[in-house]
């Protein structure tokens, strides 16, 4: 450890003072005598240029050698750098054309890579940081100091890092599958064991049914130590907690001249068609006039399906289905937006009224915090679901749509089981609605779905029964609402 502290304490006085690369260079190779290679010599070779057939040739910055053996090749970088594919890539080209094993890294840290007969690209074996009684750069020591540097020894511990490197990649896909799928793994794990140890006291239907009324979850404990800095007091998570279950959702249905209460996407769609029924010569650049963009927002309260195509909006944000899309009266195909909220949806509201329509409006919120069935509002239910997460939700009978609301838990792991465009389009929704907080993944805004299973799938990480898996107040599957 002395000896690597030796080397390494002007290193990290030049990353401090942010010197330039030829200045680490140079530090470097002076560094390099501290483990006994010796310049003079000819053991330290300072940008050799070597020739590579008739006509190239290449210049590694720093070659060590021993009488005319090439041993390891070096790679600098300034200390403050962060290393590139292509640097690696070049480190490698080096090895290869110099024949060497070992080639070394150093920047921003000291890194060694081992070229593995017949891998295609060297690995990297150890990452070194430049700070002081650090195990790993006594472990560095150890091996490059030239009175004790074996070729066969290095070949050796390298070998046997990638062979721990691996061991340990494994474990981490058990570990990434445990998180992925807790209760399923743990389930058939604890069933088996609890069937070995109590075959003669209960049956297995016995054990199984016991283990069908046991939720099970499993946390990375590292990620919640990492970010446990960041966690709130518990006078503050207290407030936040209480605040989150007392907060109300609005779910407020409208009736368009005495017809049905709709939800509010759909009101907005029954008040363009049924302006479009009184005015069907209307050009859609008139219609554009009437339902004016700001009335909604960022996406306009209408739009036409060659601009959907443009954005690549086709299934999102729009009514697009084929029986939904509207024609103006010089043929321009349109539809209607599905984005609304308790504040936009007012301006429809004082719009429709002055377009002569006569509106209704249902009760106005109902408290997402509580355990209930909305009994007051029969178009919607509370509910939730505990597979792999411990997310809340309102589902809407009329057309089972569901919002998965902010604040619910939902597994930051994608089943391995799935296909690739399921992982893929789920992979984009955890980065638009959810976000990482001490460890665990969090949906930082409603999240509407077009059916249970839609936000099922979103929530478990899986393809899933929402039907199933959503239960309401009284712990009923929403199968009993469909």
């Amino acid at each position: 450890m002395e000896e690597w502290n030796k080397f390494v304490y002007d290193l990290i006085e030049a990353q401090k003072k942010n010197v330039e690369e030829d200045k680490y260079h140079a530090l470097i190779e002076s560094q390099l005598q501290l483990l006994g290679w010796a310049k003079y010599k000819g053991e330290i070779c300072h940008k050799p240029n070597i020739p590579i057939g008739n006509r190239d040739h290449i210049q590694p910055d720093i070659l060590i050698k021993d009488n005319e053996e090439n041993l390891f090749v070096i790679e600098v970088k300034r200390p403050v750098h962060t290393q590139t594919e292509r640097e690696r890539l070049q480190l490698e080209s080096y090895m290869r054309q110099l024949k060497v094993d070992v080639g070394i890294y150093v920047g921003e840290n000291i890194e060694i890579f081992y070229d593995a007969p017949k891998e295609k690209s060297a690995a990297s074996v150890l990452k070194v940081p430049l700070k002081l009684d650090d195990r790993l750069g006594a472990k560095f020591v150890e091996k490059f100091s030239k009175d004790i540097f074996s070729r066969d020894a290095i070949v050796k511990f390298c070998e046997e890092r990638i062979q721990e490197m691996q061991h340990l990649e494994n474990l981490y896909k058990i570990k990434e599958s445990i998180l992925s799928d807790p209760q399923t793994i743990i389930l058939e794990s604890l069933k088996n064991s609890l069937i070995e140890k109590y075959d003669e006291s209960f049956s297995e239907e016995d054990i199984e049914g016991m283990l069908s009324t046991i939720t099970f979850s499993a946390a990375d404990v590292k990620a919640q130590q990492s970010t446990q800095k960041e966690m709130p007091s518990e006078s503050t998570k207290s407030r936040n907690d209480k605040k989150q279950n007392q907060r109300s959702y609005d779910t407020s249905t409208f009736s368009l001249n005495g017809g049905p209460f709709l939800k509010k996407k759909h009101f907005v769609y029954a008040v363009v068609s049924e302006y479009l029924k009184l005015h069907p010569t209307k050009s859609y650049k008139e219609l554009e006039l009437v339902f004016q963009p700001e009335l909604q927002g960022s996406f306009g309260v209408i739009q036409t399906t060659q601009f959907l195509r443009e954005k690549k909006y086709q299934g999102k944000r729009y009514f697009d289905e084929e029986e939904k899309i509207l024609r103006s009266g010089d043929n321009i195909s349109f539809a209607v937006c599905t984005q609304w909220g308790k504040d936009n949806i007012q301006s429809i509201v004082k719009l429709s009224k002055e377009l002569g329509f006569h509106v209704e409006t249902s009760s106005t919120t109902s408290n997402i915090g509580a355990n209930t069935n909305n009994n007051n509002y029969p178009d919607s239910v509370s509910c939730s679901l505990t597979r792999n997460a411990n997310a809340k939700g309102i589902f809407y009978i009329h057309d089972h749509s569901l919002i998965v609301l902010r604040g619910s838990r939902v597994n930051q792991y994608t089943l391995q089981s799935t296909t690739e465009s399921f992982r893929q389009k789920r992979n984009q929704q955890l980065s638009d609605y959810t976000e990482i907080v001490n460890g665990q993944c969090f949906v930082k805004e409603d999240v509407l779905f077009e059916s249970p299973s839609g936000a099922a799938d979103f929530c478990v990480g899986g393809n899933s029964n929402g039907w199933k898996e959503w239960k309401d107040g009284n712990g009923n599957a929403l199968l009993i609402y469909r």
